[in-house]
């Protein structure tokens, strides 16, 4: 499998549980002005705002908000290792990308 960004589409979310669809985390996207997501591994996880900034929690112990929650555990369930949301194109990728693919 190529290191490329490709379409994520509903049909590959079918099988989750809670149900989660495209729109649903394009919403949650939209609404936090997020770039992007990285998935490192053991529950590690950048998230990238439009600005550039990183999206972080209030509290270096707390949590991000439950929209963003959601899409960790979708991630980590799934082994996506980025979304990314981009020209109203939702993207996933299973294996690392370069920043300069964005």
């Amino acid at each position: 499998m190529d290191n490329e960004l490709t379409g994520l589409e509903d049909i590959e979310l079918e099988h989750y549980s809670p149900p989660i669809s495209k729109k649903d985390i394009i919403d949650i996207i939209i609404a936090y002005d997020i770039s992007f997501i990285r998935n490192f591994g053991s529950d590690l996880f950048y998230v990238e705002m439009v600005d550039g900034e990183p999206l972080v929690p209030m509290n270096p112990k707390g949590v991000y908000p439950p929209g963003i929650e959601r899409l960790f555990s979708l991630m980590a369930r799934e082994r996506i290792s980025m979304i990314n949301y981009r020209a109203e194109k939702l993207m996933k990728s299973y294996f690392p990308v370069n920043n300069n693919d964005l």
